[in-house]
């Protein structure tokens, strides 16, 4: 898992979240982070509501949806 402050690339599915900084694995992942109903209290979630609903970073240090799509190395 990355760890350095080295930016990861964005491409095809992979983004950074221009609110949170943070880098995702896919377009649902991404997609996923954000809560809220738009324009009321739309908004990141925070890294601990991420990882209590499952989502992990992989191996290459973005975020996906579901920790279980991978293994740590």
């Amino acid at each position: 898992m990355q760890t350095s402050g080295a930016k990861l690339k964005v491409g095809k599915n992979r983004n950074q979240c221009q609110a949170c900084k943070q880098y995702f694995n896919s377009n649902s992942a991404f997609t996923y982070h954000r809560i809220g109903e738009h324009g009321v209290d739309r908004r990141c979630m925070t890294v601990e509501e991420m990882l209590g609903r499952g989502m992990d970073k992989n191996q290459a240090g973005y975020w996906v949806k579901d920790k279980g799509t991978f293994k740590h190395g």
